[in-house]
């Protein structure tokens, strides 16, 4: 267990890893009361985008007296949105730095939640299944599966990719580089994607047979995906439960026409009025 000035100086550590390349808004950010306090929260950001996208969230923690970490992935939030160092990204990188975070989370609060979007919700999974001391995590639409390709053969494809030579793929064909948020990377790097689904796959695996250490669990899912396949989310729940755990659940309902990234305020198909106040809840837990 990490004390508050321990926290701090990790927390240093991490934002000393914004160099000049780093986009200003993509900084790591550290919203700290002075003090320990009872809560803190680490938010783990979404693959390709960058603090920014977590930040208002972030704020309104901070406004209740929480002490809230949010670190920037390597790799990513450069101010060149074409780079092509994302394609160096590897599984052990992110695990790396989302254990790091928690060390600083741990430090900032008697109770600590670790609360993650994406892929950050896969990295907070993995860190529910593997780390004692967090007492509550928030998995916001994990990405776990693709529609159009069945898990077993995206496992595949994950592992094919690292030994195939790395391209890049447009998130959206038609807009490219037009693509926003303007801190975000408009594509993707097939080995850092391969590197993302490599940290679902160890999350997956280690549900089949062990329940998260956390005090309490919430799985988020959203029922307009337009991308992500749920399925893979029911499963990890049901392993999850089988297993013996208390899994809670929310889905925003298909109406709604949410994105799959519900946080960033800077995504133009966002309804953070709607979103926010169930998301905070969600959260907070009891």
């Amino acid at each position: 267990m990490h004390d508050y000035t321990e926290a701090l100086h990790i927390a240093a550590g991490i934002k000393d890893l914004d160099g000049p390349n780093v986009n200003p808004l993509c900084h790591t950010r550290l919203y700290s009361q002075g003090h320990r306090v009872e809560r803190s929260l680490v938010l783990l950001h979404g693959f390709t985008n960058c603090p920014q996208q977590m930040d208002s969230l972030g704020k309104l923690f901070y406004q209740r007296g929480w002490n809230v970490f949010i670190p920037r992935y390597p790799r990513h939030g450069y101010t060149d949105r074409l780079n092509t160092s994302i394609a160096e990204l590897r599984a052990e990188h992110l695990i790396a730095l989302a254990n790091r975070a928690a060390d600083v989370g741990q430090g900032l609060g008697e109770r600590v939640t670790i609360a993650g979007l994406s892929l950050g919700a896969i990295l907070t999974g993995y860190l529910a299944q593997t780390r004692e001391g967090i007492d509550r995590a928030a998995l916001i639409a994990p990405m776990l599966g693709l529609k159009p390709i069945p898990g077993p053969v995206m496992n595949a494809m994950s592992r094919l990719a690292t030994k195939l030579p790395n391209f890049y793929m447009w998130w959206n064909r038609q807009l490219k580089d037009k693509l926003g948020p303007p801190y975000g990377y408009p594509r993707f790097s097939t080995h850092a994607y391969a590197a993302l689904f490599e940290v679902g796959d160890l999350l997956v695996r280690s549900a089949r047979t062990n329940v998260p250490k956390p005090r309490s669990t919430v799985v988020v899912t959203n029922a307009a995906e337009p991308r992500l396949d749920n399925q893979s989310t029911y499963r990890l729940i049901e392993s999850w439960r089988a297993n013996g755990a208390t899994i809670e659940t929310y889905e925003f309902p298909l109406p709604e026409h949410l994105p799959h990234d519900l946080i960033d305020p800077g995504n133009s198909a966002q309804n953070t009025a709607l979103v926010y106040p169930i998301l905070s809840r969600l959260i907070e837990g009891n």
